[in-house]
């Protein structure tokens, strides 16, 4: 493992791979596994937003280098998952119907791609750890996604999401990972952690909620959105996730910017432009309307900003998590403000906000972590402010103590000291 990695010799890693960014600089990020026997390296991206993981397999209607595919008629630890299968039932609620004995899958994403083929059991190989019988789509049409990825690592809390497959089977309880910066660097990592593995010190933990409309998303509690450490007049209901499962705030490595429901952005974006007139500006594009030329300016100073979270913590984002630069499109010096506006009622944290700091999942415990701020330089990483509830204490087992026999004990207490005076 890389030397960024937070994790010192005396703690257990049962898994772990670098993360890099995608060449362009547009957000995204991929892993390298190794796929098979013997091994094949797969170059995949990583989703937090999807549940199963798959490759490009042999042969192939794809949009990928043709190359760069798994051929199943290689490998000695391949098999084919059965269509009366408990997790084929995973994928259809209702049977999978189809004239053969396979079960298919088909992964339908919010940007229009899409990959399908057959549900397999397959070895993947992290690092030096090799795990069998990893249930794995072997994607045979594949469409809209990068042209050099090879597949794309499930990372959410559904039933077949990898993370669940390996706490199920008791070898990780936890995942972390690190985005690197999009140009230069050192890489990023992404680990899965033994069960009872110590996670370091400084990691403010905010409790996940649960959705009853999917297993999938990682929802957490927000309550709003400030420019540097002042919270906006956004109505706190405009995050709230309804009892029947509409609305909240997710967080999704597979989604590059935060995306904010359009009332909730105008107010944020007017209020950050409120805050940059002494920026020049540059036209917007298609993809953002609040854009910079920040041509020839050094240092620039930008104000943060921050993510107030319902339990209490505060993520503060500095000008790399929230200007992107796109001179690939727009010309040398454009930077843009990587929120989106969406017309849906969910609100999405981006991975570009999340560049730089430990964002861990205790899906097990219902918890998500942030920082502490030791992915890159300390200036130039975001911050959570706020530990809540201490990590020695077992989360599962957590139980917030009665006021009310807290203020009985107190004034025993009192009274105690009082008589003996």
């Amino acid at each position: 493992m890389a030397s960024s990695s937070p994790f010192t010799p005396t703690q257990s890693i049962f898994m772990s791979a670098k993360i890099f960014p995608e060449m362009a600089g547009l957000g995204e990020f991929f892993t390298q596994i190794e796929v098979g026997t013997p091994p094949v390296i797969q170059f995949m991206a990583i989703s937090t937003g999807s549940d199963v993981t798959w490759f490009q397999c042999r042969p192939c209607n794809c949009d990928q280098s043709p190359g760069l595919g798994f051929d199943p008629l290689n490998s000695t630890s391949f098999s084919l998952v059965p269509c009366d299968s408990a997790a084929c039932n995973h994928l259809h609620k209702h049977g999978c119907n189809n004239n053969s004995s396979q079960c298919p899958y088909k992964v339908d994403y919010l940007d229009g791609s899409f990959t399908n083929g057959s549900l397999v059991l397959e070895t993947l190989t992290f690092g030096s750890t090799a795990v069998p019988n990893v249930f794995s789509g072997c994607g045979h049409t594949n469409y809209g996604l990068d042209p050099l990825t090879n597949g794309l690592v499930g990372l959410g809390a559904g039933p077949l999401s990898l993370p669940t497959q390996l706490r199920h089977r008791g070898l990780a309880d936890v995942f972390s990972y690190c985005l690197p910066g999009l140009f230069g660097g050192p890489p990023g990592w992404l680990n899965f952690s033994l069960p009872g593995a110590v996670l370091p010190a400084g990691t403010a933990w905010i409790p996940l909620l649960r959705n009853p409309k999917t297993q999938t998303y990682y929802y957490v509690g927000l309550s709003g959105l400030g420019i540097g450490d002042k919270q906006l007049p956004i109505p706190a209901n405009s995050f709230k996730m309804t009892k029947e499962g509409f609305g909240g705030v997710i967080i999704d490595s597979g989604t590059l910017f935060t995306k904010l429901p359009k009332p909730v952005y105008e107010v944020f974006r007017n209020a950050y432009v409120a805050k940059t007139v002494n920026l020049p500006r540059a036209p917007g594009n298609p993809m953002f309307d609040t854009c910079y030329n920040l041509s020839g300016l050094a240092p620039v100073q930008v104000p943060n900003v921050s993510f107030f979270f319902s339990a209490g913590p505060i993520l503060t984002v500095k000008i790399r998590n929230i200007l992107v630069k796109l001179e690939h499109i727009t010309g040398k010096g454009i930077f843009c403000l990587a929120f989106v506006p969406t017309n849906d009622s969910v609100s999405i944290i981006g991975n570009t906000q999340l560049i730089g700091i430990q964002t861990s999942f205790d899906a097990r415990a219902g918890y998500v972590g942030f920082g502490p701020s030791i992915c890159s330089p300390p200036e130039d990483s975001p911050q959570c402010h706020g530990h809540w509830p201490p990590r020695s204490i077992a989360l599962e087992n957590y139980i917030p103590p009665n006021p009310l026999v807290l203020a009985c004990l107190l004034t025993c207490f009192y009274m105690l000291i009082n008589a003996r005076d």
